[in-house]
């Protein structure tokens, strides 16, 4: 039986910071993967471009961000230095300068780089990184030392982290095993729920798939009290909404849920127009049915931010046949249609589909875990790391930030008497 002294369970960003700290610390490493290559999840990061926060930044100034539940967080990205631990791999990065997503930042060579960066650095230190080895079982023997297994191999090491992921894309081997393994060692884990997803709505406006709005104001309602608002691009799909506004309001909505199910019945209402008052889209749709008399609803240009189908689809919601000259359109369905742009609501319909949600809330729950080093209260030895934790980002990042930072914590194990950051 081959040993280690540190054993990693994922090769994620997580597992993969914590193999590099932790080789760096001078212990030997070997990193169980059950999937046949590394990284899988990482390289649909950012659509493949890999979209991380500004390495400039303090990784502390990222906390709130992760909500109530990532209080746990603070010591971790306090110590943890984004900037130079991109430079230690010899990572670079840019800014987009327009579009959509201006002003976001990105790795130099997309996801496929920074995935490499990790695996060239890990492999130059020594990491042993076993692929196709799903981890069965794992223990504590009452000298200290830990026992894990596959259906290929058995191991011991003093050091066991765990960094597996969560519930969300599902593809990518992210099945919740380290649950169970959690469970196994006596941890409470919180229900995982899928976050950061396209939303499934009724109505869904099917013809509208596709269609963008640039800047939209989307508000996240439950039970009839306000959650979330959030500002941002906004997208219509075949069954409901996504884009960067929605998706972190369905971050908003999974911390705020129990479970999956609790997800149906809240509502997200979008502002289409968040610059201008109900009045003065009324008053813009009235000048241009006055200017284009002749003109249909459907061609008259009523907008210059939002589509001609999105108006007419807007239109036919507030009664008026879009068909219909604008000479014909009474005041009230005008004031029908300003109504729709800046308060066009949508019932959430379902939980939203942990194979296709980005990131999963909820899981291991941090009380039982040491903030300086994710090392395990009640079993010496034992860290977790990632994703795998109960707290989770938004968009643009900060998941990413989270699995490095708390990886690195990991592998690094800082002493617990460090000091406190307030």
């Amino acid at each position: 039986m081959k040993n280690s002294s540190c054993i990693i369970v994922g090769a994620g960003p997580a597992g993969l910071a914590a193999a590099i700290a932790a080789a760096r610390e001078g212990w030997s490493v070997a990193v169980l993967e059950k999937n046949a290559q590394p990284g899988q999840k990482l390289l649909l990061t950012g659509g493949g471009r890999c979209n991380v926060l500004d390495p400039a930044s303090p990784a502390l100034d990222a906390l709130e961000a992760y909500g109530r539940s990532g209080r746990f967080l603070r010591q971790t990205l306090a110590a943890f230095d984004w900037g130079e631990f991109l430079e230690k791999l010899g990572v670079e990065t840019e800014r987009e300068e327009e579009g959509i997503r201006s002003g976001s930042i990105y790795v130099r060579g997309g996801a496929r780089r920074m995935l490499d960066a990790l695996l060239g650095e890990a492999r130059k230190l020594g990491v042993e990184i076993i692929s196709g080895e799903a981890v069965i079982s794992a223990k504590k023997f009452a000298d200290g030392t830990f026992e894990v297994r596959t259906a290929g191999l058995e191991r011991k090491c003093t050091r066991l982290i765990l960094a597996t992921g969560g519930t969300t894309y599902t593809s990518t081997g992210s099945t919740g095993d380290g649950y169970r393994l959690a469970e196994s060692f006596g941890h409470a884990v919180e229900t995982p729920r899928p976050a950061l997803g396209a939303v499934v709505t009724l109505p869904s406006f099917a013809k509208l798939a596709g269609v963008s709005v640039a800047d939209a104001s989307v508000t996240l309602r439950r039970n009839g009290h306000t959650i979330a608002t959030r500002r941002g691009g906004l997208l219509f799909t075949h069954y409901g909404l996504s884009g960067p506004a929605v998706l972190d309001l369905s971050l908003e909505l999974a911390r705020a849920s129990g479970t999956p199910e609790d997800f149906a019945g809240a509502q997200l209402v979008a502002d289409l127009a968040p610059g201008e008052t109900r009045e003065q889209v009324e008053e813009g749709f009235l000048a241009i049915s006055r200017s284009r008399a002749k003109r249909r609803v459907e061609n008259a240009g009523l907008s210059s931010t939002l589509s001609a189908r999105l108006v007419t689809e807007l239109a036919q919601l507030a009664g008026i046949d879009p068909t219909r000259r604008m000479d014909q359109i009474m005041r009230r369905e005008v004031a029908a249609l300003a109504a729709n742009v800046k308060a066009l609501v949508q019932t959430v319909k379902e939980p939203l589909d942990p194979d296709e949600a980005m990131v999963t809330v909820g899981g291991v729950v941090t009380q039982g875990l040491d903030p300086h080093t994710m090392e395990s209260r009640r079993i010496p030895g034992l860290c977790f790391a990632g994703e795998l934790l109960a707290p989770a980002g938004p968009c643009g990042g900060y998941n990413l930030l989270m699995a490095f930072a708390t990886g690195e914590a990991a592998g690094s194990r800082r002493a617990t008497d460090a000091p406190s950051v307030r």
